[in-house]
């Protein structure tokens, strides 16, 4: 199946009402923390930066002690307590999208029944209403495993060529003048057949050269090939989610029942180029993710959250070392499925209804992220220094009142 018309199943979802009342409440709710952070002084618009810039700093930190140690079962917290790896012994190859579902639906159930008992052994609590459900609540998986799927790979000589007196490398577009940039997108898009059925702009073709892989899975194939990287990742990922719960569903006999699925997808590069591409820069220095791309995320942002997304991201491409294709470890990693040890994290933390729902259409932007936000993160600025004061702190703190 083309990428082109496997898109035409988000536009007929976005249509659904359930989608449409959270697309109102992601409009009015942006809408508000732009108003929110105009409005606010210097002062205000520097503390709403610092909230953001701790929380993704925490999220590295979390990342970083997640990561499992040695045979160890469970580490780190809340969404990420439970990281699991799936590993098989040769690169995969698929050649249909629903070769990719079906593969990760078994990989879940197979590491559902693997770690059961572990889980049930691990915890006082009854665990019988959470292990029908299943397991996991998401999988992380790498973007260039999107791309093989959707066949989505270019020659180098059709995307590097020369306009007028520039030898034009996609890699390198935002240093080139913007005439030549929009003549180059004219004429290189009529080259990208697997792109076809889909109206292009310039930065999503521009933003999936610029992520493009040189260094490729040892295929035929891709010989002399540049894999691209997927376009509309919050779509394919909704749809990937559809379809893995229904397959899971089916391939488990009704045995695990996930009400939904969170998928990620997310690249290895760092974003800085990526976004001067997309044009997240209208907080005059959008939040960055600095560690890697988060491409794409199903779910509501409610039901799961942006900086969620990230953290899985880096603790899978830590576990994944690039052994999607080349064998560092002697193991070959093409996804990541997390959870959680406790399930009333997940009731807290996630909506479980909703990790299957179109976040909105396109890749994840940070922008739209943040936005909805800083109303969060005003009344939390707002609730803790309204009411400060010396005799609220001497008292709560028991201070030497001769001081």
């Amino acid at each position: 199946m083309s990428l082109s018309k496997y898109l035409e199943r988000a536009d007929a979802k976005k249509k659904q009402d359930n989608q449409q009342k959270w697309f109102r409440k992601l409009e009015n709710k942006a809408k508000k923390g732009i108003s929110l952070y105009k409005s606010s002084n210097i002062q205000k618009q520097t503390k709403i930066w610092d909230d953001i810039h701790n929380r993704i700093r925490t999220e590295e930190l979390k990342a970083w002690y997640s990561t499992p140690q040695d045979e160890s079962l469970f580490q780190g917290t809340s969404i990420s307590s439970l990281t699991i790896p799936y590993s098989v012994p040769e690169p995969l190859q698929f050649k249909t999208i629903n070769d990719f579902v079906n593969h990760i639906a078994d990989a879940y159930i197979e590491l559902h029944y693997k770690y059961e008992k572990a889980v049930q052994g691990a915890i006082m609590e009854d665990t019988e209403y959470w292990l029908k459900q299943g397991l996991y609540y998401g999988v992380v998986i790498s973007s260039k495993l999107i791309s093989q799927v959707f066949e989505l790979y270019i020659s180098h000589q059709d995307v590097i060529f020369d306009i007028n007196s520039y030898k034009v490398d996609p890699h390198e577009i935002t240093s080139y003048p913007k005439d030549i940039r929009i003549e180059y997108f004219e004429k290189c898009k009529k080259k990208l057949s697997c792109f076809s059925g889909i109206t292009l702009d310039q930065k999503e073709l521009e933003s999936s050269l610029v992520l493009a892989d040189i260094s490729k899975p040892k295929i035929e194939k891709y010989q002399n090939k540049i894999l691209l990287a997927p376009i509309r990742c919050n779509d394919i990922a909704s749809i990937l989610s559809d379809d893995i719960v229904n397959m899971i569903h089916e391939r488990s006999n009704k045995r695990i029942n996930p009400k939904s699925l969170a998928v990620v997808i997310y690249d290895t590069d760092t974003p800085y180029t990526y976004h001067e591409i997309m044009g997240f820069n209208i907080w005059n220095g959008s939040p960055v993710l600095p560690g890697l791309t988060v491409l794409g995320a199903s779910g509501t942002i409610d039901a799961f959250r942006w900086l969620y997304a990230y953290r899985t991201s880096l603790i899978s491409q830590k576990i994944q070392k690039g052994s999607l294709y080349s064998q560092v470890s002697k193991l070959f990693i093409p996804y990541m499925f997390f959870g959680v040890l406790v399930w009333r994290d997940a009731e807290i933390l996630l909506d479980m209804e909703n990790l299957s729902m179109l976040r909105y259409t396109g890749n994840l932007s940070p922008e739209i992220e943040f936005a909805y936000l800083i109303p969060d993160i005003v009344k939390e600025c707002q609730e803790s220094f309204s009411n400060v004061s010396w005799e609220m702190f001497n008292k709560a703190h028991l201070i030497d009142e001769t001081l």
